[in-house]
């Protein structure tokens, strides 16, 4: 298998890492986790993703120059434009994996940590005008720093992302905000705001108190919940949860609550 894997991955890159594994991502990206070849003895963990497609290459590469050194954001390492590769930091687990382990409970215990470190990614993103387009506990990860010992979620995948007010949105997931999804289905484009982040933000917090998916992706019935002028049904224990998550799933997208106001919020709350 690594002489295959080796086949793809050749030039430069493959004379700097030594790929370990292939992680299989689908049609348009191929990701592999890796070792630098002249620096084995640390095992420090690297990814390699490889695009099939430039566009998406330009885009995830150019929103990680912008994201340098941001905080609870994934880091690249290198870049090699002709091959359309990018070298990332290396995660631990996603918060999809995560949370399928943990009770309601361990939940609880956790999402302290997990939600001050997604909002410290979203604080990024909109500091750099950056729109994810595609947050989701499968692209929020938890990495281990080169020291050792710091660990933290991170956001990660950024071959949708979007610059604000400017870029059409190129995509649509099971945590994409109904006008996304509405537009998809009558064949218009929209461009991306963090409107759009905050309600795949309400989507991911109803993830972290139910460790249940609002829509899977698939059913047509929670399809037309997510798309329909009515308010989404929203049972989750806590009150206080309840109400932000209400807030960030307005379908009104005026009315929908900003990363500044759920600061705002979490700081006089018990959240």
């Amino acid at each position: 298998m690594h002489n295959n894997l080796r086949e793809e991955i050749e030039g430069k890159v493959g004379e700097r890492y030594k790929i370990i594994r292939n992680f299989r991502y689908g049609k348009e990206l191929n990701v592999y986790k890796a070792y630098e070849i002249n620096n084995d003895k640390s095992r420090i963990p690297y990814v390699i993703k490889s695009y099939i497609t430039r566009e998406a290459f330009e885009i995830e590469s150019q929103a990680l120059k912008i994201l340098k050194d941001a905080k609870n954001i994934m880091q690249m390492i290198d870049v090699y434009p002709q091959q359309t590769i990018i070298v990332c930091e290396c995660a631990l687990y996603d918060l999809e994996t995560f949370l399928s382990h943990q009770d309601y409970s361990q939940r609880r215990k956790e999402e302290g940590n997990i939600i001050k470190d997604i909002v410290s990614g979203l604080l990024e993103l909109q500091k750099h005008n950056i729109v994810h387009t595609e947050l989701a506990p499968k692209n929020i990860m938890y990495f281990q720093e080169k020291d050792g010992y710091t660990e933290r979620w991170k956001l990660i995948d950024f071959d949708s992302a979007c610059i604000a007010d400017k870029d059409d949105v190129k995509i649509v997931t099971n945590y994409s905000a109904p006008e996304i999804i509405r537009a998809q289905d009558s064949k218009i484009e929209i461009k991306a705001n963090f409107a759009m982040d905050m309600f795949s933000f309400g989507l991911v917090l109803y993830f972290l108190e139910t460790g249940q998916h609002y829509w899977d992706g698939e059913s047509e019935v929670a399809k037309e919940e997510m798309t329909s002028n009515k308010h989404l049904l929203i049972d989750v224990h806590d009150p206080s949860a309840c109400f932000i998550i209400k807030e960030l799933l307005s379908k009104t997208i005026l009315n929908r609550m900003t990363l500044q106001k759920f600061m705002v919020i979490i700081q006089t709350n018990n959240f």
